[in-house]
């Protein structure tokens, strides 16, 4: 069935990050620093999005990412395809037939969402944070809605 990977999770939360500050490039280390991610895993995502022309890469010590393309132009459908190339959606198809037509059309709906609709400031999908439900954060050991 259907899932995001932690990888492209992690995607979404660094464009966010990015998307927030447009004016300025970022280290792959401050933005693992202020979201809390691994920094190798992230430096590996961060050069996918980057030779993937969705990010602008600068070099140096004072170098790092910002957004080189329209988000609102990348479908999420496109970013999983960016992030895990071995594990695209499409690729693992369900066995029975309302799995397989409910697979479909998640998978029409992931083309239809861009990236910017979850990422950017004032354009993210409003979810009710009771409709989303509880998940635990397993660095504060506590539980925390998101």
């Amino acid at each position: 069935m259907l899932c995001l990977s932690r990888k492209v999770d992690y995607a979404l939360i660094s464009l966010a990050y990015l998307a927030e500050r447009p004016d300025r490039v970022s280290s792959a280390r401050e933005i693992a620093e202020v979201c809390r991610l691994p920094a190798a895993l992230l430096m590996n995502i961060l050069k996918r999005l980057h030779r993937a022309g969705v990010l602008h890469s600068v070099r140096g010590a004072a170098g790092g990412y910002a957004v080189a393309s329209d988000l609102n132009t990348l479908s999420l459908f496109e970013l999983c395809e960016i992030i895990d190339k071995h594990a695209h959606p499409a690729r693992k198809l369900a066995l029975h037939g309302p799995a397989q037509a409910l697979q479909y059309r998640l998978g029409r709906f992931m083309g239809e969402v861009s990236v910017a609709d979850l990422v950017m400031p004032g354009h993210r999908i409003d979810v009710p944070l009771e409709q989303v439900g509880v998940q635990r954060d397993v660095t504060k050991r506590e539980t925390v809605s998101i």
